[in-house]
């Protein structure tokens, strides 16, 4: 659902809010019994660096298609390429940082 709503989004607010909801769902679902409480203490974390990603990334449909990759594997019980998937979302973010810095 809210992987969907990303892609659907139509502000900058309502993209990083459900970009948000995406990451936290997945935390839940995870059912770490340590970081599931930390959920609620990183939420705002969170949104303000989805902000910021967004706000400095040119290329959404990219970034979009990456949260898919993660989607799908999830749901389809792919751990290792969920993994991978989540490795080339967070790559990407850290390119988008580092251009950011120059």
């Amino acid at each position: 659902q809210a992987c969907r709503e990303m892609g659907q989004a139509t502000t900058l607010q309502e993209r990083t809010r459900a970009d948000t909801r995406f990451h936290l769902a997945i935390l839940r679902a995870s059912g770490n019994d340590l970081l599931v409480p930390l959920g609620v203490l990183i939420e705002s974390a969170l949104d303000h660096l989805f902000v910021f990603v967004t706000r400095e990334t040119s290329d959404q449909p990219r970034a979009q298609a990456l949260h898919e990759a993660i989607e799908k594997n999830i749901r389809l019980q792919r751990p290792a390429a969920a993994r991978t998937a989540v490795h080339r979302l967070l790559a990407n973010t850290d390119d988008v940082i580092g251009r950011s810095r120059r």
